[in-house]
């Protein structure tokens, strides 16, 4: 390839169509586990592992990054003086990062796959996604070419290509996962926003199913995830064979295994 970007972008084509496995298993997710040394990561929300194998396998990893967790890998950028604003113009390659809540807190990200005028929708692949509007976006089956809205974007980030880099690019450190903080009120048969959160965290590590709507309840489905969860741990309270609230270990725990 004469460009890193086009490399990028024929490794991330290989893949279209993938699914992923039981539980969100994938190979990208295999390959990320491995690297981190840590098998839980085999089974996590994929997106951004998708993203970093394709960096990896195109020879691009030291310029496209190496995370699973979307929130690290935005400020990575940010902190390479690589992060653009979502009304700007968008070039093949570029990572684009997207905040479906409105919370600004980055929880899907994809290639762009061709240039984007400000305001004009985006070609992008991304994995952990669905075909279509009708499935999740951010927690799918598998790699699919999308069209993407700039509302949906919370920024991007431009990776240095270089036109002569082949292939064995060095391996970034990861960084060190920081779960988000414990929410005041999130409690079973409450209603609040850091429900949802919660929600897309059981469904990330398998223990919600996709098809669960996410809402801002605390209700059976989310108690049920989350007593699964607190047993399989050994979180229940004392004395408790059932015990449906996350409290704040089992709440880091979930979305280290998640995201970290």
């Amino acid at each position: 390839m004469a460009s890193t970007a086009a490399a990028m972008l024929a490794e991330a084509r290989k893949w279209k169509g993938y699914k992923e496995g039981a539980s969100n298993h994938t190979r990208f997710g295999e390959w990320y586990a491995t690297l981190v040394k840590d098998k839980s990561f085999a089974y996590a929300a994929w997106c951004d592992e998708y993203v970093s194998y394709c960096g990896y396998a195109s020879g691009n990893a030291d310029v496209v990054g190496q995370f699973a967790y979307c929130p690290s890998h935005v400020n990575w950028f940010k902190k390479r003086g690589q992060w653009h604003k979502a009304t700007e113009t968008i070039e093949p390659g570029d990572i684009l990062f997207f905040d479906w809540n409105d919370d600004g807190i980055a929880d899907h990200v994809e290639i762009a796959t061709a240039a984007s005028a400000p305001g004009a929708t985006i070609a992008t692949i991304g994995g952990n996604t669905s075909a279509g509007t009708a499935g999740s976006q951010s927690n799918g089956d598998g790699v699919y070419e999308r069209t993407r809205y700039r509302s949906d974007i919370l920024g991007f980030g431009r990776p240095a290509y270089k036109a002569s880099s082949t292939g064995g690019s060095k391996p970034t450190t990861p960084e060190t996962y920081k779960p988000p903080t414990f929410p005041k009120g999130l409690a079973p048969n409450k209603s609040t926003p850091s429900a949802k959160t919660l929600q897309k965290a059981l469904k990330a590590t398998g223990w919600m199913g996709k098809d669960v709507e996410l809402s801002d309840n605390y209700g059976p489905r989310t108690q049920k995830g989350v007593a699964g969860f607190n047993a399989k741990h050994g979180l229940n309270d004392k004395g408790k064979t059932y015990d449906p609230a996350i409290g704040p270990r089992g709440w880091a725990l979930l979305f280290t295994l998640a995201y970290g």
